[in-house]
């Protein structure tokens, strides 16, 4: 009798610790994109949502949502409306991160279940052919001696992750960021259009923005924000010229608060396996990012390390406190 039932006690821990692990999708799982159709994160969602249908990785069907506005918090909202169910999941970037140190959102990566950190996408800074402005040594040599010798253009939003890293860059090589020309657009198009025109002195934009500027001989690329050069993309880096600075603009996926441990893994067995697929990966190259997966608790510790970052520079910036 006691064999029988430290057998059946057995059988129970056995049949608990498998229904633990096996959680799996039972119906549409909702991709929530924080931007109108087109947008760039619009098309990060898409083509995840593409690339895990077309290879049958879900049991279930999938949608994009579209949640566009407030930087990010209609969407981060909505979702959190679907507490600790692993049906919801949302793309996220750093503004998960600067919307609460600008005070624009009370929730924090720690309100919400992060999974993975997919990509990062660099930053370029560029100027016309004809600039004084040669290398980024020259304009840090510049700004040091003047903060507002120059008038540098970001979009979308002062305090964004194109201000951020302008910031990280230049207050490392010794420059009063506070004092800094800062122009702000309402899209990357525009603000290399201005620089383009004349109308500003540098513009930052992503790498791949530039790449068609760049071959027409329109601007000059003085420095990238990765942290060493960029294959198919001839630029140097910030650290290439003395400047101890790099930036990613990372992309990843999180869902509501309150996950569970089976719904995680489930998720981070998911999305390991997109980022190895060959149709990722091209995707990938194609648009000069650069694989950087991190599974949910490393994405958590780098997000830590990253929202200590910011929140300095925001103070440095005299955006925070």
């Amino acid at each position: 009798m006691l064999r029988l039932l430290a057998k059946i006690a057995i059988a129970a821990i056995v049949f608990s610790a498998h229904a633990q692990t096996a959680w799996k999708p039972e119906k549409n799982v909702e991709i929530i994109v924080p931007a109108a159709p087109g947008a760039a994160f619009d098309t990060t969602g898409r083509t995840i949502q593409k690339i895990i249908q077309d290879q049958k990785m879900l049991p279930v069907s999938s949608s994009v949502i579209n949640k566009a506005g407030g930087g990010g918090t209609i969407a981060m909202s909505y979702l959190n409306q679907h507490a600790g169910d692993g049906h919801y999941l949302f793309v996220m970037t750093a503004s998960v991160l600067t919307n609460n140190l600008l005070g624009v959102s009370k929730d924090t990566y720690t309100d919400f279940t992060p999974l993975a950190m997919l990509f990062s996408e660099y930053l370029a800074y560029g100027v016309r052919p004809d600039s004084p402005i040669k290398t980024a040594k020259d304009l840090a040599e510049a700004l040091r001696k003047d903060p507002t010798a120059y008038s540098i253009a970001v979009a979308t939003s002062r305090g964004g992750a194109l201000h951020i890293a302008t910031g990280l860059a230049l207050k490392s090589a010794g420059v009063d960021v506070k004092k800094l020309r800062i122009v702000v657009f309402n899209a990357n198009a525009e603000s290399l259009t201005a620089m383009l025109g004349g109308h500003v002195d540098v513009a930052v934009s992503t790498v791949n923005s530039f790449v068609p500027h760049q071959q027409s001989g329109k601007l000059r690329v003085i420095a990238v924000s990765s942290p060493r050069r960029l294959k198919g993309f001839d630029a140097p880096t910030w650290r290439e010229q003395g400047i101890n600075a790099e930036y990613s603009s990372w992309r990843g996926m999180m869902g509501p608060r309150g996950m569970t441990a089976p719904q995680i893994a489930y998720w981070e067995d998911a999305f390991t396996r997109l980022t190895k697929s060959d149709d990722w990966r091209q995707d990938v190259e194609k648009n000069l990012w650069e694989v950087t997966y991190k599974g949910s608790r490393d994405a958590i510790r780098e997000m830590a390390a990253h929202n200590e970052d910011f929140k300095r520079i925001l103070v440095d910036l005299e955006l925070a406190k």
